[in-house]
């Protein structure tokens, strides 16, 4: 199915079409990733509802995001599951590893388009950031989504999502962050992974997702650096990367899940608990016979 059109609704994708190694796919309108659906029209949630039978939706954001962008859609449930959790996560990163993603998260408030003081403060933030001496956009990018290898709280959130995952009954599930390319993006790929999708198509599903949200980076770097500003064409540059899907930034993923567990089948095992019978039960519940009527989607 790939891309899903919506008018409010960034980086959304159906993760169904996709052929595993064993030769079947993932099931059509069943799991579904996007960015925020804070902006999302009415012609949206109805899409969501009545296309694709949406019942249950996951937030993956920070209390600090729900705050500022509240969402509430009628006739789904909601779970709150936030990968990074600010009052805690102090305890458990240091405080170079907690800048980094906290900075992130100022970034993603430009995603939305709000016209208030917190993204007007974000992007002062982000750019004082980008413009500061040695700033490489692919190597902090590389270095956060390393930093959501190891960190106990993270894995203990994505094991919930798991559990989420595993015990939902009828229609579809969607999860969502804010941009639908970090966090959203990241608990795709460890799905698919335990779905049996080889990394390789883990991948070119990932870039998939980066070239639907092309037109929506122009516009973020547009508000961050005009085309008039000095050395803007460089920084340009660097918050393109910032906010854009880079193959660099999951393979940093999955270099730093194979460095600290040899494989991914050892981290799910070992630090997500997620065992053969729980990979059977997703398999059946989200994995059906290839046809050759079926188009595979990337």
């Amino acid at each position: 199915m790939g891309k899903i059109a919506f008018t409010g609704i960034q980086n959304a994708r159906d993760l169904g079409g996709i052929k595993t190694q064993e030769g079947r796919i993932v099931k059509k309108k069943r799991l579904i990733k996007s960015g925020s659906i804070f902006c999302a029209t009415e012609d949206d949630i109805d899409l969501l509802k009545d296309k694709y039978k949406v019942k249950l939706i996951v937030d993956l954001r920070t209390d600090t995001e729900r705050k500022a962008m509240p969402v509430c859609v009628e006739d789904m449930s909601i779970i709150w599951n936030p990968l990074y959790m600010e009052n805690i996560q102090g305890l458990l990163f240091t405080k170079t590893d907690r800048e980094i993603i906290e900075n992130h998260l100022k970034a993603l408030f430009i995603v939305n388009n709000q016209a208030d003081d917190e993204t007007e403060y974000a992007m002062e933030e982000v750019r004082k950031m980008i413009k500061a001496d040695g700033f490489d956009a692919e190597e902090y990018m590389s270095c956060m989504y390393q930093k959501f290898v190891n960190n106990q709280i993270i894995q203990k959130q994505i094991k919930q999502f798991f559990n989420i995952i595993m015990n939902k009954r009828g229609g579809s599930i969607m999860w969502f962050c804010t941009a639908g390319k970090d966090r959203s993006g990241m608990l795709a790929a460890l799905l698919l992974y335990a779905l049996g999708v080889s990394k390789e198509d883990i991948i070119r599903d990932y870039m998939a997702a980066a070239e639907s949200s092309e037109d929506a980076v122009d516009l973020i770097i547009d508000k961050l650096f005009p085309a008039s500003e000095p050395n803007g064409v460089i920084y340009r540059q660097q918050a393109k990367k910032l906010f854009s899907s880079r193959e660099c930034y999951i393979n940093a993923f999955f270099d730093a899940i194979e460095r600290d567990y040899v494989s991914v089948d050892n981290y799910l095992q070992k630090a997500i608990e997620l065992h053969v019978d729980n990979i059977v039960r997703l398999k059946t519940l989200y994995l059906e016979d290839y046809k050759a009527d079926h188009h595979i989607n990337f």
